[in-house]
């Protein structure tokens, strides 16, 4: 399943071409299931005629279907909406449940999930329209730059880096939208080291290899530099020391507990100079294009993008 309704359709068509190019042809036969922009379900036989594709449903019929893999990203699609149709249908589907998929999403909300855990986050503020006007005064606590994201969207949409309180509200209203609520974030100075995390069909957690992003096109991994080739530099497996290595990967697990995550996840962190550890977000479904992280996390540890698909959707058969 891909596409979707919202600002993240076409990194969704990217990540479905190489998932359902990769998938193993000797034990599943794939089927096509378009989301259109406007929330419509297509068939489809290539992931690009979706782009011509007419008509089509506000509810797929299933009835043939064994296991869906949800390939989206963002509202409507990762955040426990689509993961509802799918329980309502009783298919079983890769991936987090509804309440792990819609809390992963709600950045504000899995902030103090994961505090209330123990695991350090950045210190953020959440700013909505009836905020707006009070968003200098409720950010003096924090210190420039700033970033400005909106809340519950991915593959940095919407975001910006801001370097004084005069760009604040601009930023803050590209950010409102994409989103109801914007946060504004104090910039963390460190390496952004992510971690993919994996569960196996017994329910085990494993961690593949760090990956370290280091940005050439822009002052932060921006959604340019995640999604064009020579974007960013991707060190995997990072060069790091093995005990901050251990000390994430502990972290990226606790994390995905605590969340009730399922399947899969993608663990973000920054890591300061001083060895300073703070967490990111975590991404419950995250990108399977060909300059993705996930997958290249889990190559660099011998397992190919072919064997990686599978376990997924081995996982998935077995629990639901």
């Amino acid at each position: 399943m891909f596409g979707g309704a919202n600002s993240e359709h076409e990194v969704s068509l990217n990540s479905a071409r190489s998932a359902f190019d990769n998938l193993d042809g000797e034990q599943f036969e794939g089927v096509l299931i378009g989301i259109d922009k406007s929330g419509r379900f297509h068939r489809v036989e290539t992931v690009d005629a979706l782009a011509d594709a007419e008509g089509g449903t506000r509810f797929p019929d299933l009835d043939d279907i064994d296991v869906a893999f949800p390939v989206l990203h963002g509202r409507f699609g990762e955040d426990g909406t689509v993961q509802g149709l799918l329980e309502l249908s009783g298919i079983p589907y890769v991936g987090c449940g509804v309440l792990s998929s819609a809390l992963a999403m709600d950045k504000l909300l899995s902030q103090q999930v994961l505090e209330a855990a123990g695991i350090p986050t950045i210190p953020t503020r959440g700013i909505t329209a009836d905020t707006r006007d009070e968003a200098i005064e409720l950010s003096a606590e924090l210190e420039y730059p700033l970033f400005v994201k909106p809340n519950r969207a991915g593959s940095s949409v919407g975001a910006s880096r801001v370097e004084t309180p005069d760009e604040l509200l601009a930023a803050i209203d590209l950010a409102l939208e994409h989103d109801t609520t914007a946060l504004v974030q104090m910039a963390i100075v460190g390496d952004e080291i992510d971690l993919g995390v994996l569960q196996a069909v017994n329910g085990t957690l494993g961690v593949g290899a760090p990956l370290r992003i280091r940005p050439t096109h822009s002052v932060f991994f921006d959604y340019e530099a995640k999604y064009t080739a020579g974007g960013a530099e991707l060190e995997v497996p990072a060069q790091i020391p093995d005990a901050l290595a251990t000390q994430l990967g502990e972290y990226a697990q606790q994390a995905f507990r605590a969340l009730d995550c399922e399947g899969l996840a993608r663990v973000d962190f920054f890591v300061g100079e001083d060895g300073t550890i703070t967490l990111n977000e975590v991404n419950t479904l995250p990108g399977f294009t060909a300059f993705s992280q996930y997958p290249r996390m889990w190559q660099a540890v011998g397992v190919s993008y072919t064997e990686l698909l599978t376990r997924l959707i081995d996982r998935a058969v077995a629990i639901r």
